[in-house]
């Protein structure tokens, strides 16, 4: 199945089979030229096993709100999980979010936590165009894209939003992880202590933007006046200059939580935020 979403200087091309377990294709492309292609990878694992794909990927979620556009897919795995990969592209900001979320689908999940010395594993790859050259930092975990040829500007940058923006930061961290270019791929990995695990990567192709300074943070989510582990719903938070944007997801059924002040009951939230207002939402994708 093809799903093609288009802006003028940005669109997003998913291809997938459903007689092929794990293989999706996208193509995104800036000013009309391919800058992501190819296949989109993954691999996973728990407590070091493997887990396999046991069914194929189905189309869960089409979405179109506030000038995004949102698509999921589903893909039964091993041992109780599956994973929803989902694509938004923010027509309006120039922004594209491409993420995995492990889920796991056991009736209880207190009897299942892990022990101390389970984990949770997670690799991605994407392809890049060779007409590119990444930018890597020492100290920051950000990558930069620039064609390649001396002294040109920067096309696009990504953030890998679960991952700390600073490489020496708190040793105390549930999720852990790199993003890093290994033969000519964008290559996210992740690991965490929990049962499930979100990895979103958060990509800015506004040319206009990159001069001003940027941040981004992961939230705390409360729940009855509680903090919510990390491997039960995430929330972060992305500020480009004056602009501020929101990113949740839940990883459990149905609850009323609060990130930046914001309640929510939702799966999924993509939103802007004003520090004298509040949340405005973009796109919210409501639980089943």
């Amino acid at each position: 199945m093809n799903k093609k979403k288009n802006q003028k200087n940005l669109s997003i091309s998913i291809h997938f089979d459903s007689h092929e377990t794990d293989a999706v294709q996208l193509e995104v492309d800036l000013h009309g030229e391919p800058v992501l292609f190819g296949l989109w990878k993954f691999a996973l694992r728990r407590c070091g096993k493997p887990l396999h794909a046991v069914d194929f990927w189905t189309e869960t979620c089409v979405h179109h709100e506030k000038g995004c556009e949102y698509f999921e897919l589903d893909l039964p795995l091993s041992g109780n999980y599956r994973l929803q990969r989902f694509f938004l592209l923010d027509n309006t900001d120039q922004l594209l979010i491409l993420g995995d979320t492990l889920l796991w689908d056991g009736d209880n999940i207190k009897q299942q936590l892990p022990e101390q010395n389970d984990h949770l594993m997670y690799e991605s790859t994407l392809f890049y165009s060779p007409k590119l050259r990444p930018k890597t930092f020492t100290d920051s975990t950000e990558i930069f894209f620039q064609p390649d040829k001396p002294k040109s500007p920067p096309l696009f940058r990504v953030f890998p939003l679960a991952l700390p923006e600073w490489k020496k930061t708190e040793k105390n961290r549930t999720v852990t992880g790199t993003l890093g270019i290994e033969q000519s791929t964008l290559v996210l990995r992740q690991q965490t202590s929990g049962i499930s695990m979100f990895a979103p990567l958060f990509f800015d192709f506004d040319a206009n933007r990159f001069n001003n300074q940027y941040t981004w943070r992961q939230l705390t989510v409360g729940e009855n006046m509680k903090k919510v582990p990390d491997d039960q719903a995430a929330g972060y938070r992305v500020q480009i200059n004056k602009e501020q944007f929101l990113l949740y997801r839940s990883m459990t059924p149905a609850a009323n939580r609060t990130v930046l002040g914001h309640n929510l009951i939702d799966d999924f939230c993509f939103a802007r935020f004003f520090p004298e207002t509040g949340v405005e939402t973009l796109i919210v994708i409501e639980s089943e």
